[in-house]
Formats: structure tokens, C-alpha cells, sequence
């Protein structure tokens, strides 16, 4: 009895990944049928800036180069002081579309959130607001991409996602552990609106009163996705604003990065959190179960349950494959698509140690501040 309840639980994990692989699947056709007619409202984009990394001067160069007729530029510094400041004054030079302001303190919200909130009073008249990060390298048509879909009125918000282009094995693992639940984006049930670059109607922004949930707290793009979503509206992934950004070469760094990561999803999306909290643990359960089944001799169910890693690495080649057809890069910029599919096993498990890590965090620390969980 004990040998057909293992194999029915290994059948059922199987299932569970050709559910997955065919997501990537259905992802790439709904892509290609998905058309806009032109749409170019006026756009107010706010990039909050703090420190300079890897690359600041280029990603500034590119938010200028924007090929979009009617956009502002905001970018907000902490202070003068802060090395962001005078890089930003020099590249851009008294430009009339562009402004550099001092992000304004404001009590019970992350730094990141003052910063937005700051960069709202400057916003105007904008029609569009636009959300992003200045670790991004927007290409040329970044903007226009993401807003087009936005003449959609069903469609709240749109949303781009931030993508590691590999140098080494530290960055191709940091690479495909960006890589692993970004099919969830691609469906409107799963798409949350990543901070680093997204836009919404000023209208809709302004009637769903996200400026005054912002006040109260830390996470940006999670309150955007909740408060969007419980309105009714959906969220609309646009996969040709998948940005390049810096990866972390730090593996410890990012694994922390990681538990932070899901420790906001827990704070403020308790449902994705409880479906990843049982989805990777619980496959990386049964993985180990197969494995110590196949030790002891207990080949069908062993086989069965351990055979997931099979279909993880098979998830991994589908995953590459289809956004390398999806995302504006050419083919060479990408690494082997063995490199991607062989490390999905390693990185399904380590996010599965970032989930049931994240389930113990009280309070995260984050550029210099400390976050608690905040109450209901």
C-alpha cells in the first residue's frame, strides 16, 4: 500500500511539471498574438537613485534616449551627498525634460517609497506614470513598449522584469534563478508588477489611492500589484521590456537577496507565498524521497519521484528557449542553454530554502534600514 501511495505522489509531481513546462509553452504563442495599435499619452517616469553601481551612467544615458515624444525625466537622490547626485548633474546638464530632486523624509515607509512619493509632486500633468529602477539598461523603445498596452482599459498596470545576462557560473546560477518563476509573469492570475519597471495610468493610480498605501509601507511594486488586482483590473507583463541589469556575483549575497524577496511576497502576497511555500518545498520533498527510495531498493516509486529533476532541467531549456524568442536580445548575448537547464535543479532548490527561510524573518534589513513585519 505504502509503495502505491509513494508512486501515485511521484505521478502526481510529474504532473505538476508538465503543467509548468506547458505554461512556457503557451507563454511564447500567447506572445506572438498579442498586438497594439500606437498609443503615446504623456509619461512622468521616476527613478529613485542611491549610490552608484555597476553601469549608472549608461543606464542615465539610456532613460535619455528614450525613442517617446512626450516623457519627463525624475530622478530622486537622498542628498547631495550621495555619490548618485553629482553623476547625475553632470550627464544631464540643465536638459529641459529632465529633473534631479531630494527625496523628502517621510515616516513609515521604505527609503525606496519616499523617494517614489517625492517624484510624484514633480510628476505634472503626465497621463502615464512610470516606475523604475536605475540598475536597468532600458533599450531605445523601452518606454513605448511598456506603455503601449496601457490603451487597454481592462489592463491596470504594465510591467517589465529585470534579466542577468551571464559572465561566469556564479552569475549563469544568479541568471537562471531570475529565470526559474518567470513564466508565472507571463499570466495574469500570477503577474505582479516588478518596481524596477512599471507604468499605470495616473487615473488609475490616483482613483485606487496607491499614493496614500504607499505612506504606510515598504514594498513599492507589491502594493501596486495587490491594490491593482483587487480592483478588478489585470497586470500585463510586457516581455519586450525584460531589461537587462548588474547580477550579483555574490552567491551568499544573493541567496539573502532571495529570502528578502519572498519575505516581502509573505508580508504583502500571503497567497503567492503559501503556493510557492508548498510548491518548492514540497517537490524538493518528494525529490528526496525518490532518491533515498532508489538507495534502499525501491526502484518504481524511486524512479518516478526522483525523475522530477528530469523535468526541471527540461523546464530550464524550455524557459531559456522561449525568452530568448520573446526578449529583445540577440541570440549571441545569451549563454548555452544547457548552462540554464542543467542549474534549474540547483536553483529550484536554494529557492525553496529562500521560501522556508522567509517564513522565520520578522524584520529585513535593506539599504541601511530595518523593516519589521507590518501589522494588520
Amino acid at each position: 500500500m505504502l509503495i502505491e501511495f509513494l508512486s501515485i505522489i511521484g505521478i502526481l509531481g510529474i504532473l505538476g511539471e508538465c503543467y509548468l513546462i506547458g505554461l512556457w509553452l503557451i507563454a511564447r504563442i500567447k506572445t506572438k498574438k498579442k498586438k497594439f495599435s500606437p498609443y503615446a499619452p504623456t509619461a512622468a517616469i521616476i527613478v529613485p537613485c542611491k549610490g552608484i553601481e555597476h553601469g549608472f551612467s549608461e543606464n542615465i544615458e539610456a532613460f535619455l534616449l528614450q525613442h517617446y515624444d512626450a516623457y519627463t525625466l525624475i530622478f530622486v537622490v537622498d542628498s547631495p551627498e550621495d555619490p548618485a547626485y553629482k553623476v547625475l548633474k553632470q550627464i544631464l546638464n540643465e536638459k529641459s525634460h529632465v529633473q534631479v530632486v531630494l527625496t523628502k523624509p517621510i515616516l513609515g515607509c521604505s527609503g525606496k517609497i519616499a523617494a517614489l512619493l517625492t517624484g510624484l509632486e514633480s510628476s505634472g500633468d503626465a497621463t502615464v506614470l512610470v516606475f523604475a529602477d536605475s540598475d536597468m539598461k532600458p533599450d531605445k523603445d523601452w518606454l513605448q513598449n511598456l506603455i503601449v498596452p496601457l490603451q487597454d482599459e481592462s489592463i491596470g498596470a504594465t510591467t517589465g522584469y529585470r534579466w542577468y545576462f551571464p559572465t561566469n557560473w556564479k552569475t549563469l546560477l544568479i541568471s537562471t534563478w531570475n529565470m526559474a518563476p518567470m513564466v508565472f509573469m507571463f499570466y495574469p492570475n500570477y503577474t505582479f508588477a516588478w518596481g524596477g519597471s512599471t507604468a499605470i495610468r495616473k487615473k488609475v493610480f490616483d482613483t485606487l489611492d496607491i499614493q496614500t498605501k504607499w505612506r504606510t509601507a515598504f514594498s513599492d511594486d507589491l502594493v501596486v500589484t495587490t491594490t491593482v488586482k483587487k480592483a478588478g483590473y489585470t497586470i500585463y507583463l510586457q516581455p519586450q521590456c525584460i531589461m537587462e541589469s548588474p547580477a550579483e556575483n555574490n552567491i551568499r549575497n544573493f541567496l539573502r537577496w532571495g529570502t528578502r524577496q519572498y519575505t516581502w511576497v509573505r508580508w504583502y502576497y500571503p497567497v503567492f507565498w503559501i503556493g510557492s511555500f508548498l510548491g518548492f518545498i514540497g517537490v524538493q520533498c518528494v525529490i528526496f524521497i525518490g532518491i533515498l527510495l532508489l538507495l534502499l531498493g525501491t526502484y518504481v516509486p524511486g524512479l518516478l519521484m526522483s525523475s522530477i529533476l528530469l523535468f526541471e532541467i527540461l523546464y530550464g531549456w524550455l524557459g531559456i528557449s522561449t525568452l530568448q524568442k520573446t526578449m529583445i536580445y540577440p541570440k549571441e548575448r545569451y549563454r548555452s542553454k544547457i548552462g540554464y537547464a542543467l542549474m534549474t535543479p540547483l536553483v529550484f532548490f536554494l529557492i525553496a530554502q529562500n521560501v522556508a527561510a522567509s517564513s522565520l524573518k520578522r524584520e529585513i534589513q535593506w539599504a541601511g534600514r530595518t523593516y519589521h513585519k507590518p501589522k494588520k
